[in-house]
């Protein structure tokens, strides 16, 4: 894997744990390093980590809190 694109993926060591799930990317990141863009995409969408994953866990939690105060 080029130096880059290792760096890039030091950042975070989530990024690392999702390479040993999912180890085709770490194929398609050797041989093809400019797709880190869509290996960050499928990551955030398999992680959770878009704004909208974000929000819709708040609605969820705050649903939650509405229900345990209605029980009270």
């Amino acid at each position: 894997m080029r130096s880059d694109v290792n760096n890039y993926l030091d950042q975070n060591a989530d990024y690392w744990m999702f390479l040993r799930e999912f180890p085709i990317w770490h194929r398609i990141l050797s041989r093809y390093p400019e797709k880190i863009n869509d290996f960050m995409v499928e990551y955030k969408v398999i992680r959770r980590k878009r704004l909208i994953d974000k929000i819709e866990d708040a609605a969820s939690m705050i649903e939650l809190m509405q229900g345990l105060m209605e029980e009270v």
